[in-house]
């Protein structure tokens, strides 16, 4: 679909969306752009953890999820994150609607490593046929960052959940939306990256961290058909991630 954005609100976008966001997305939508919203929900779920004394524990960066963890994931994107989204776009005009209890007809998962994990996912098919009728509408599909397997909710990487969506719809951009404004060297952002320079930018230390799996993740979506990814902590500027 040429004409769609899959946006993955993270970070602080995800305690509030501020009002460019907000514009952006409306005039994308006024314009005729098919759009999906994909949200995680680390601060809301951080915070309940903490009010009921449980750890935080991470391996390889992700949340180890266990019974009563995933619950709380639940409660976080279904209750808190996802209908103040929601609730920000309807207000500003932009009909959208939070997926819930068909999220399993769009996100099949299965558990990455119980053992090593708990009730985390990895996402084995993406179902477009329910976006595609919901954004036929006119509407925003406004989605958490989890899977279903066999009835059971699991937790999902935002960024993971927001590329398999966009690749499946073959969009025309993905935009991941951070807390960094997009990928620096000498102190500037760099507009753009084509494929063949991200693996020299890490060779040469200027993409480090966090936004190593990130940015190989970008060029792994734009080879997969996506024509252009976006990281950014808004929805206009940033580095733009592009074919060679």
């Amino acid at each position: 679909m040429k004409n769609s954005i899959v946006i993955k609100i993270g970070g602080l976008a995800s305690q509030q969306l501020s009002q460019s966001c907000v514009k952006q997305i409306k005039q994308w939508h006024k314009e005729g752009k098919q759009i999906v919203v994909v949200h995680g929900g680390g601060f809301a779920i951080d915070k309940l953890m903490a009010e009921q004394h449980l750890s935080v524990e991470k391996i390889d960066g992700l949340r180890v999820t266990s019974k009563d963890v995933m619950k709380l994931v639940e409660y976080s994107l279904f209750q808190i994150v996802g209908p103040s989204i929601t609730s920000s776009l309807n207000n500003a005009g932009c009909d959208s609607i939070q997926i819930k209890s068909s999220l399993g007809k769009i996100i099949e998962a299965d558990y990455l490593n119980q053992e090593k994990y708990g009730f985390v996912g990895q996402i084995t098919k993406v179902h477009t046929q329910p976006l595609e009728a919901i954004m036929s509408e006119g509407m925003i599909p406004v989605i958490g960052s989890m899977g279903v397997c066999d009835e059971q909710l699991l937790n999902i990487n935002a960024d993971y959940v927001a590329t398999a969506i966009a690749v499946a719809l073959k969009a025309e951009r993905l935009i991941l939306m951070t807390d960094v404004p997009g990928v620096k060297e000498d102190g500037a952002i760099l507009p753009t990256l084509n494929t063949t320079q991200i693996e020299e930018k890490i060779q040469s230390g200027i993409i480090t961290g966090g936004m190593i799996p990130k940015i190989k993740g970008a060029s792994q979506t734009v080879q997969a058909g996506v024509e252009t990814v976006l990281i950014s902590d808004n929805l206009s500027k940033g580095t733009l991630i592009c074919l060679a």
